[in-house]
This record gives C-alpha cells, sequence and structure tokens, in this order.
C-alpha cells in the first residue's frame, strides 16, 4: 500500500501547497502493465476507511493499492466525532496455505493458475512451501520465462491470470451513487478531496435557484465505467471541478467512458478551491461566459505584496490600485500605490500585467528615490 500525496508542481514546485496533479503520474507508474488500485478518499474519516480498505484489498487480492491523498486533506485539522472511527476494524488476509502435503497436492506452486487470478500464499515457514521469487516474469512455479526458457503461452497466460484480479477487485468495490436531485440541471464531477467543496457549492447554486447534484468518484482504478456511464449519459449538464489546470480526471474519465464534459472548474494557485468561486464558475459556464484569466485587483495587490516581501522586507504595503490603458506596454496595467506600512505615506509607484502578471516597474518617489539612488551608488 502508497500513499501519494499530492502537492502544487512541477517536481518540488509549491511543497506547501495542495493539488491534484498527479493522476496520470500514478496510473502510469510502471514499464509495462499491472494490476493495481488507485482509490481518493473525499474526507478525514473516509481516509481512515480507506486505509483499512486498501490493506484488505492489497492482502487479499494480491495487488498493489495506492491512495491518492493531497496536501488539504493530509494536513488540514479537522475535528470529527469519535464514534465514526471503528478502533478494531476487520482484517482479511485473503487465502492463506497453513500446511501442504506433496503427497497429496503435488508442489507448492506460489503463481498457480487460478479463475480468480489469484494464487494462495503461504505464511512463512510453512513447511514444503519454499519458492524463489524472480524480479523478472515467470511460470507457476515462479520459474523464469524470459530468458533461457522463454514461452510466448506461458507468459501469455501469465499476464492473464494477474490481470484477472482486477475483474474480482471491481466486482466488490461499491459503484459511484449520484448525489442530489436526479432532474438537476447540471452535474458536477470530482474526486478526491473536492467532495467537501462541491457539496457546499451546490447548496450555494440551489439558494440561487440552480439545481445541481454531484457525482464524486473514490475508485479510480479499477473503474466503474458502466455505472458512471449510466449516470452521466442522463445529465443535462457535466462540469468537472479539479485542483489541476488540464482537467486531469475529466480527460481519464473520457478515455474511460467516451463521456466528455460540457466545462471545467479548476484552480492551480496552490490554494483549495472555495464554495463560493466554484459555485460562480459553474453559472458562468451555464451562462455561456468564457473563464476570465486576467489579474484582478485583488491578485495585484498580492503580487505587489510578493514583491515588496522579496525586495523590501516589511517596510512598505501596497496602497491605492488603479487600472490603466498599455500606455506603452502590450497590456493594460495595474497602477500601484506604493506606501510606508504605518504612516501611509507614497514611497514608490509599480506597475503591474493584467494579462501576463508581470512587474513592469518599480519607481521610488521623492526621498525614497534619493535614498535608493544613494544606496546603489554605495
Amino acid at each position: 500500500v502508497c500513499v501519494e500525496v499530492q502537492r502544487g508542481g512541477p517536481s518540488t514546485g509549491l511543497p506547501t501547497k495542495t493539488e491534484q496533479a498527479d493522476l496520470f503520474q500514478v496510473i502510469g507508474a510502471s514499464q509495462g502493465e499491472y494490476p493495481r488500485m488507485i482509490v481518493a478518499p473525499k474526507d478525514t474519516v473516509d481516509a481512515y476507511y480507506t486505509a483499512i480498505e486498501a490493506f484488505n484489498c492489497a492482502e487479499r487480492w494480491q495487488l498493489p493499492v495506492i491512495i491518492m491523498s493531497d496536501l488539504l486533506l493530509s494536513e488540514h485539522p479537522e475535528t470529527i466525532d469519535a464514534d465514526a472511527l471503528v478502533p478494531e476494524p476487520k482484517i482479511d488476509r485473503g487465502e492463506l496455505v497453513k500446511q501442504w502435503d506433496p503427497a497429496k497436492q503435488g508442489k507448492y506452486k506460489r503463481f498457480a493458475f487460478t479463475k480468480s487470478g489469484v494464487s494462495p500464499r503461504a505464511l512463512p515457514g510453512t513447511a514444503d512451501t519454499l519458492y524463489v521469487s524472480p524480479s523478472d516474469d515467470h511460470d507457476e512455479e515462479s520459474i523464469l520465462i524470459s530468458d533461457m526458457f522463454t514461452s510466448p503461452p506461458v507468459r501469455r497466460k501469465i499476464h492473464e491470470k494477474r490481470m484477472k484480479k482486477v475483474e474480482g477487485l471491481l466486482a466488490e468495490l461499491p459503484a459511484p451513487k449520484l448525489e442530489g436531485p436526479a432532474d438537476a440541471d447540471v452535474t458536477l464531477v470530482g474526486w478526491g478531496s473536492t467532495w467537501g467543496v462541491i457539496k457546499e457549492a451546490i447548496e450555494l447554486l440551489a439558494a440561487e435557484g440552480i439545481k445541481a447534484n454531484q457525482l464524486h468518484l473514490k475508485y479510480i482504478a479499477p473503474f466503474h465505467a458502466r455505472e458512471v456511464t449510466e449516470i452521466l449519459t442522463r445529465a443535462r449538464k457535466k462540469i468537472s471541478v479539479e485542483a489541476n489546470y488540464t482537467s486531469m480526471f475529466a480527460r481519464y474519465l473520457r478515455g474511460e467512458t467516451g463521456i466528455a464534459m460540457d466545462g471545467h472548474v479548476n484552480k492551480y494557485d496552490g490554494e483549495p478551491l472555495e464554495p463560493r468561486e466554484v459555485a460562480d464558475r459553474v453559472k458562468d459556464i451555464l451562462a455561456g461566459k468564457p473563464v476570465d484569466l486576467s489579474v484582478t485587483e485583488a491578485e495585484a495587490r498580492e503580487i505587489a505584496y510578493h514583491y515588496l516581501r522579496t525586495h523590501a522586507g516589511e517596510r512598505f504595503r501596497p496602497g491605492k490600485l488603479t487600472r490603466a490603458r498599455a500606455n506603452g506596454y502590450d497590456e493594460d496595467t495595474w497602477n500601484v500605490e506604493i506606501v510606508e506600512r504605518v504612516t501611509g505615506k507614497k514611497e514608490a509607484d509599480m506597475a503591474i500585467g493584467v494579462d501576463t502578471g508581470a512587474t513592469y516597474f518599480y519607481k521610488p518617489v521623492g526621498k525614497a528615490e534619493e535614498k535608493a539612488a544613494a544606496r546603489s551608488s554605495s
């Protein structure tokens, strides 16, 4: 069982911020095909039970299980009802061999062909069950089939044996269900920790006369393609909600079902999605309004704060902001007055691009300009 906690990338990107952008890395984390389970819990309580389920599935089906969390879910403080947790969960290690009689059962085959694809494991130390576990592919007895004893049909059957596990696992996993009114105007599709914010956004939309429901996917692999297709085929409008730039889960869902979303709500600035911003974006999509990626006044103020923190310590702060025409630049700008933090006295002017977010200039004024010149000459 592996726990993959997503954060802002690429590479080490934003170690202290959240994102949902590792989906394809996890799905394709191998130099070949193999059966695996990928599951994304929706909240703290669900994460607790998901961990229990992950270990039981890994043991019973003998395959790796990857739990996909994110920084928001993994590190946020939350109070939950103690009764929501079971202190002594059920442990299921699957089919085990506790004794073996070679005279009656023949040689123990660790990777015996079975209809389920799962071969019984022997408890360590069980007499007459010794075997060598190689890294290369192998036959039922774990003898290598890639070099001296190469055998295409054995490779085919051992690979089919492995992949059979997926069918059995999928059959026992609960299929996703639609949450909310069946006759909704729009269906919001999400995965992982976005469940709560989507739920609250739906409440905000309802208060404004827009009926919405929610399809939240917990089990990413194996995937309930048939059930998801049946649900989304009946939806009037379908909008994905994800904390990434490229709508990764929507793309994955389309690959599994052929169903495309009618719109996407994306956030990738490292901060969690908020119910109000989700609701507002959903309304824009329903109204046919394209997403506006220009720098808002609040964002321009934050960009100015970033510049001041990294260049002037804590002495100054942004004051009044006004939007201006291009004035020699390839875009409109936010003109920012930089003031002394305590007195509010103007110390500099700053221009930030509305489209690009570029800092075009930072110009001290008055005595501040003289002091800056003196510092540079010294």
